[in-house]
């Protein structure tokens, strides 16, 4: 009869002192739901972070490869200078006025 109840009719029969817990296991049914439904919406913020930071971190590596370029440029551009400062003492004598300043490539780890 229970089972007729419950299937057919969809209805759950209790006893007066049965129904304070099947309410109390209903509101727990009810709250892990709600508790798997926040569970979901942060998965989906925190896959959301990881494609930030993902892009974020392209950004930061292709910097990184511009200011290798750039400080390499830089140092290049200072040795010229310094030819140039020779040629000028050879021409006109003296002593050097330019002194190269050479800068430190960036560190760059690449294997991340």
């Amino acid at each position: 009869m229970i089972e007729y109840a419950f299937r057919e009719k969809k209805v759950i029969i209790v006893s007066p002192t049965t129904f304070t817990a099947y309410l109390h296991t209903v509101l727990q049914g009810l709250r892990s739901l709600q508790i798997e439904e926040g569970a979901k919406e942060i998965r989906k913020n925190v896959e959301k972070l990881e494609n930030h930071i993902a892009a974020y971190e392209n950004y930061m590596k292709k910097l990184g490869y511009s200011m290798i370029t750039l400080v390499n440029n830089y140092n290049i551009a200072y040795k010229e200078l310094g030819k140039i400062d020779k040629d000028i003492i050879k021409i006109i004598g003296g002593e050097h006025t330019i002194e190269p300043l050479q800068l430190d490539k960036p560190f760059l780890d690449i294997n991340k």
